[in-house]
């Protein structure tokens, strides 16, 4: 199966580390759903999971690898901390990313790869977001269509302090999800037209507000979850405002095409322009193709946080947990933007 032209629909998966397994619950639930993504964008754990749906993983397959995975398989301790600017090695996560089938470079690099794959890192030394991809853009600018590989998805791992910076083509990357940990624009550059965010951390408006962390880890953990939604916000911000843009558009399409039918039949004279309007919103079709406005993406967040030990904690208690309350967000989220969730009356 060739990498497939339609590029309607894009996931977008946030990263988070051990709680990698609340993406595998909400691709469970769109699987059940008949939605299967054409785009892929992964931050982090993102990528990770991403490459392996790129790699032609479903829900059951990657579920199945989740569900063995533990701390030892991801990372061991740094024993030499003065050596380095990091506290934990990732070796054993390249390892198991090899060992165990989480990943095909040969299928994600030729036409059998299943999605167009987007994978994000910044680099270390300008803090710019970086964006690769196993495809060109529709909006080119931003991304890098190269060959992607191991180190293209370590590099988004690459949490500073935490682990260690990937080197990638002679130039040092940290985890992508340091500015712009659910990267919004990535997806849009892609061609998507349909989009589901997937996020750790509480988005719904109605969440209400944490008590104020009671120990010095809980406060780390609550600064690092808000820096985390602090580049989405930025980023559905501009989303919304380019929708705003394009509504002026269509508005001013509708009048000159008003002004059109007004100097014709004034000269009554036959038209050149077919002015059919099917859906009756008053602008004509021919006009309305020329702008499209992005419907609002279908956010997928907790509705409690997920503890913080969970980034760097892989068990198999830990994931069953995250992965049902990603299952169940999923389903919030999906009857939230008025979609029938199937077994519901």
């Amino acid at each position: 199966m060739a990498i497939p032209s339609e590029r309607k629909r894009a996931l977008v998966l946030s990263g988070g580390g051990g709680r990698g397994a609340y993406h595998v619950g909400v691709l469970r639930f769109l699987e059940e759903h008949e939605w299967f993504p054409d785009i892929v964008v992964g931050t982090s754990i993102g990528a990770v999971n991403g490459a392996a749906i790129a790699s032609g993983h479903n829900a059951h397959s990657l579920w199945a690898l989740w569900r063995r995975l533990k701390t030892k398989d991801v990372q061991k301790a740094h024993l030499n901390p003065f050596d380095g600017n990091y506290l934990l090695d990732t070796a054993p996560l390249r390892e198991t990313l090899q060992r165990d089938g989480w990943l095909d470079f040969d299928r994600i690099n030729s036409d059998q790869a299943q999605v167009h794959l987007r994978v994000t890192a910044m680099e270390a030394e300008t803090g710019r977001l970086c964006v690769f991809g196993n495809s060109d853009d529709m909006l080119p600018g931003r991304m890098r269509p190269e060959t992607i590989n191991l180190d293209h998805i370590l590099a988004s791992c690459s949490i500073p302090i935490i682990y260690p910076p990937t080197n990638l083509g002679g130039i040092t990357y940290w985890d992508g999800g340091t500015v712009a940990n659910t990267p919004l624009g990535a997806a849009i550059d892609a061609g998507a037209t349909e989009i589901v965010v997937v996020l750790m951390t509480p988005w719904d408006e109605a969440y209400q507000a944490v008590s104020l962390p009671a120990s010095l880890l809980d406060a780390a953990g609550m600064a690092f979850e808000w820096a985390l939604l602090a580049s989405f916000q930025a980023d559905l911000k501009l989303f919304r405002r380019v929708n705003d843009m394009v509504r002026l558009e269509l508005e001013n399409a509708r009048l000159r095409a008003v002004n059109d039918i007004l100097v014709e039949q004034l000269r009554d004279s036959d038209m050149d322009i077919d002015l059919t309007d099917e859906d009756g919103n008053g602008i004509p079709d021919v006009l309305e193709r020329q702008f499209q406005m992005l419907p609002e993406p279908i956010i997928v967040s907790p509705d409690r946080p997920i503890p913080v030990t969970q980034i760097i904690r892989y068990t198999r208690q830990g994931h069953e947990m995250v992965y049902e309350m990603g299952y169940e967000a999923a389903k919030h989220a999906w009857r939230a933007a008025g979609r029938v969730v199937e077994g519901e009356g």
